[in-house]
C-alpha cells in the first residue's frame, strides 16, 4: 500500500477531477508501471537513487570547482543542525558571506551523495529557459508554446505564452490521483511515454485565470527547450549550467531510453551542487566573473507573479508572509510558515517533503536541507535561525 504522505505529494499536482484514458495505456505500458511501482522505494524516495532505469547522465565539470570554505561552529549553526536532525535529515549546508560556513552529513551520506529532491528540479528548468533566451533560441516569453511544439497548436495550451508556464498560470491542471497502473497519474510518473501521458492532462482554468502548481508546466517547458536548442535536455543542462557551475555529474530520469527527461522532478544531484544553484540565483546569474544567466532574467524570475505573490518563475518567495502556503486553490496539502521570514528577500526551491534551497541575497546566505520527507516542516524555522 502506498505511504499516505506519498499520496499527498502526488496530490499536490494532480486534480480532483477525472478524465477518460481513451484506450490508453497498452498492456505493456501497464505492466511496466506495475513493475516500477513494485520496485519504488516509497519509504526512502530521496536517498534511493539507483533503483530506477533508464537514467541519463548530465556531465559536470571535468574537475569540479572547489567551494570556498571557512567552516566554523556557532550557536546559530548548532541550533540549525539540532532542528533539521529532528526531521531525519541527510545533509545541511550553510553558505554565508562568501564561503561555506557549515556542512554536515548524517551517517550514510557524504559530499559525493546524490539525492532525488523532487520539485527542486523545476527551478533548474526555469534557469534553462533564461539560458535559451540569452542564446537567442527563444525570442520572448510572450511566444506561445505552439511556436515550438506543433502537436499542441490547436489546443488552449498551445496558445499559452511561455511566461504563463513559468508562473503556473497556463490553465493546465492535473489528472485525478489514483494508484492504479492504468491511471494517467501513474503513467505520467512511472510510465514510458511522457508525451502521450501529458496529452491526457486537462486544461482546468482559463489562461492566466488561476495559479495552479502543475507538473505539466515544467515538463512542457523542457520540451520547448529541446526544440528551441536542438539539443537533448540533459545535454543543454550540462553545457549551459552544470559545467559552467563547476558541478559534479548529475543524472535525470528518462521515460524510456533516449526518451524524455522527467523535469517536474527526478534530477539526481549532490547537496553541494544544489548549493551552486542557490549561489547562481543569489549572484544574479554570475559564476565568478562569468554571466551564465542574464541578471535581468534572475531578477524577473524571483519577482512576484501576477496570480501568486509567493511564487515567481518556478521558484517560491517568502514575502509576503503566508502562514499556510498552498499549491493550488483546491490542494489538500499546504506548508506552514508560522512566523514571517527574517528577511524580505527569501527565495527558495521546494522539493516535496521539505527538500529545500533557501536563498537570501541581502544577507549573502544560501541554506540547503535534504532529508527524509517531512509532513510538518515549517518553512520559516530553519532560515530564521540563521538570518540576523
Amino acid at each position: 500500500m502506498l505511504n499516505k504522505f506519498i499520496i499527498l505529494i502526488f496530490l499536490l499536482c494532480f486534480s480532483v477531477t477525472s478524465q477518460a484514458a481513451n484506450k490508453w495505456p497498452s498492456e505493456a505500458q501497464t505492466e511496466l508501471v506495475k513493475q516500477r511501482q513494485a520496485n519504488f522505494p516509497w519509504q526512502n524516495i530521496v536517498a534511493a537513487v539507483d533503483w530506477y532505469s533508464p537514467l541519463e547522465q548530465v556531465p559536470g565539470a571535468t574537475n569540479p570547482a572547489p567551494l570556498p570554505e571557512a567552516l566554523n561552529e556557532n550557536d546559530k549553526y548548532t541550533a540549525a543542525e539540532k532542528l533539521v536532525a529532528q526531521y531525519n535529515s541527510y545533509a545541511l549546508l550553510i553558505w554565508q558571506n562568501g564561503a561555506l560556513r557549515y556542512e554536515r552529513y548524517w551517517p550514510g551520506f557524504s559530499q559525493q551523495s546524490r539525492y532525488d529532491t523532487a520539485s527542486m528540479h523545476k527551478t533548474v528548468v526555469a534557469l534553462l529557459v533564461g539560458a535559451a533566451l540569452a542564446d537567442g533560441k527563444i525570442t520572448s516569453l510572450t511566444q506561445p508554446v505552439s511556436d515550438f511544439l506543433t502537436n499542441v497548436k490547436p489546443t488552449a495550451l498551445g496558445n499559452a505564452p511561455l511566461r504563463s508556464l513559468l508562473e503556473m498560470s497556463s490553465g493546465i491542471g492535473g489528472p485525478a490521483f489514483s494508484s492504479e497502473a492504468t491511471s494517467v497519474g501513474m503513467q505520467t510518473f512511472l510510465g514510458d511515454d511522457l508525451k502521450q501521458a501529458y496529452q491526457h492532462w486537462p486544461m482546468e482554468h482559463g489562461l492566466n485565470a488561476e495559479f495552479h502548481y502543475s507538473n505539466a508546466n515544467p515538463q512542457y517547458l523542457s520540451w520547448v527547450i529541446e526544440q528551441a536548442t536542438g539539443l537533448r535536455y540533459a545535454d543543454y543542462l550540462s553545457q549551459r549550467l552544470w559545467q559552467p557551475l563547476g558541478a559534479s555529474d548529475a543524472r535525470v530520469w528518462l521515460d524510456h531510453e533516449q526518451g524524455s527527461a522527467r523535469t517536474s522532478c527526478c534530477l539526481q544531484a549532490s547537496a553541494r551542487d544544489w548549493l551552486r544553484i542557490g549561489l547562481l540565483i543569489m549572484n544574479e546569474g554570475r559564476v565568478g566573473d562569468k554571466q551564465i544567466i542574464p541578471a535581468k532574467f534572475i531578477r524577473d524570475m524571483v519577482s512576484p507573479s501576477a496570480l501568486n505573490p509567493n511564487y515567481g518563475w518556478q521558484i517560491w518567495r517568502g514575502s509576503p508572509h503566508n502562514p499556510n502556503r498552498k499549491y493550488s486553490r483546491n490542494s489538500p496539502f499546504s506548508v506552514p510558515a508560522k512566523q514571517p521570514f527574517n528577511a524580505d528577500d527569501v527565495y527558495y526551491l521546494d522539493g516535496s517533503g521539505a527538500q529545500r534551497v533557501y536563498i537570501v541575497p541581502s544577507q549573502q546566505t544560501v541554506i540547503v536541507r535534504i532529508g527524509q520527507p517531512s509532513q510538518d516542516w515549517d518553512d520559516a524555522a530553519l532560515p530564521n535561525l540563521i538570518l540576523k
